[in-house]
C-alpha cells in the first residue's frame, strides 16, 4: 500500500472516529471544573441558531404586573402594554483548533492496533487542549477581541461602564450587575457579613427559574480565608454536591455552592445564578471537523481543525453579583 493511500485511510479513520466520540468528548471539556458541569448539568449550554453573526437574547429589565392591583366593586384594572423584555445582540465567537498530522508519524503507525492508539492520541490531545482554553477564558477576559465573552466582562466591577449586548450600560440598569468594594474591610470581621449582603441582593430579583445565586467562585486564597473563618465560628458547611469531587473545593454557604478557582482574579469572589447565564453555541458549527488539508501548499504533512461557534451569554444580570479588592492578609 503506497503512503498516499494510507494517508488517505487515516484521514477518513480519523474523521469516523471523532464522530464517533464527539459527544462523548464535548461531555469531558465541559466536565473540567464546578462552573461547566454545572452549566452542563442544568442545561444552560445551549443550541440557538445565530441571526448572522450574532445571538438575540431575551433579557427581562422590568417585573410583571405592571396591570395587576386589587380591585373592589366598580373598579377597573389598567391595560397598558407590559414592556419587560428587550433582546440584547451577543456576537458570535469562533474557537478553533487544529490536529496536526505528519507525514512521518503516518508512515510509522501503519498496523492496524498502532493506527488506532496514534488516531486516539490525536484527538485526546486536541480534547485537553479545548479543556484549557475553557479553563483560562472562562474567568478572565481574554484580550483578543474575537474570544468569548467572560464571567469578568458580563459580572462586572464597573457595571455601569461600557457596553454589553449592543446596548451601553450607564443608561441601563438592568445591565448592571451588583457589587461591593472591599477595599478598606478585613476580611476577620467583614467577608461573611458581606457575603450575605450579596447573596440577598442578587436574590431580590424576580423572573426565570431561579432566584438565588447558586454557585460562588472566587480565588484559592480567599476560599481559604472563609474557610478558617467558618471553622472558628463553627459555622462551616459542606456541599453535597459531586463537583465537590473535582478538586476546587467542597464547602457550602447558605446552601450554595462554593469552590475556588485557579484562573480567578486577585481579591474576587463572584455570585453566580446560571439559570440566567447560558453558553449558547450554533448547532451548525458545534464540535465540527473540517476536511484534512496540506500544511502548507503541496507538504506531506496534513492538518484538520475542530471548530466551535459559540459565546457566553448573560441573560439577568442583577441576579449577579461581585465582591471585589478582597484582602487574603
Amino acid at each position: 500500500m503506497d503512503m498516499n493511500t494510507k494517508s488517505v485511510i487515516i484521514d477518513n479513520a480519523a474523521t469516523a472516529t471523532w464522530y464517533n466520540v464527539r459527544r462523548e468528548i464535548e461531555d469531558q471539556v465541559f466536565q473540567i471544573n464546578p462552573f461547566w458541569q454545572k452549566m452542563a448539568e442544568t442545561g444552560r449550554i445551549k443550541s440557538r441558531v445565530p441571526d448572522g453573526s450574532h445571538f438575540e437574547i431575551p433579557v427581562r429589565y422590568s417585573k410583571l404586573g405592571q396591570n395587576g392591583a386589587w380591585f373592589g366593586r366598580g373598579d377597573t384594572l389598567g391595560a397598558q402594554e407590559k414592556e419587560f423584555l428587550t433582546r440584547l445582540i451577543y456576537e458570535t465567537k469562533n474557537y478553533g483548533d487544529a490536529i496536526p498530522r505528519f507525514w512521518d508519524d503516518d508512515r510509522k503507525n501503519r498496523g492496524q492496533a498502532q493506527l488506532v492508539n496514534y488516531i486516539e492520541e490525536l484527538i485526546d490531545t486536541t480534547k485537553e487542549s479545548m479543556i484549557d482554553s475553557l479553563g483560562y477564558d472562562l474567568l478572565v477576559q481574554n484580550s483578543d477581541p474575537k474570544s468569548m465573552n467572560s464571567i469578568s466582562t458580563l459580572v462586572s466591577t464597573t457595571p455601569t461602564a461600557g457596553s454589553i449586548g449592543g446596548l451601553a450600560r450607564t443608561s441601563n440598569e438592568y445591565l448592571q450587575n451588583n457589587i461591593k468594594d472591599f477595599s478598606g474591610l478585613t476580611t476577620s470581621a467583614n467577608l461573611l457579613p458581606e457575603m450575605r449582603t450579596m447573596v440577598n441582593t442578587c436574590s431580590k430579583w424576580r423572573g426565570g427559574t431561579q432566584q438565588r445565586p447558586d454557585m460562588i467562585l472566587t480565588t484559592q486564597a480567599i476560599y481559604e480565608a472563609y474557610e478558617e473563618i467558618a471553622q472558628a465560628l463553627q459555622v462551616i458547611q459542606t456541599s453535597k454536591s459531586e463537583r465537590a469531587s473535582l478538586g476546587f473545593g467542597e464547602l457550602a454557604f447558605k446552601n450554595i455552592e462554593m469552590f475556588w478557582d485557579p484562573n480567578c482574579e486577585a481579591g474576587k469572589m463572584y455570585f453566580l445564578n446560571t439559570s440566567a447565564l447560558e453558553l449558547s453555541y450554533d448547532p451548525s458549527a458545534w464540535f465540527e471537523m473540517t476536511d484534512w488539508k496540506p500544511i502548507q501548499g503541496v507538504s506531506l504533512d496534513k492538518v484538520a481543525q475542530i471548530v466551535c461557534v459559540c459565546n457566553l451569554n448573560a441573560t439577568h444580570f442583577r441576579k449577579q453579583g461581585v465582591i471585589f479588592d478582597i484582602p487574603t492578609s
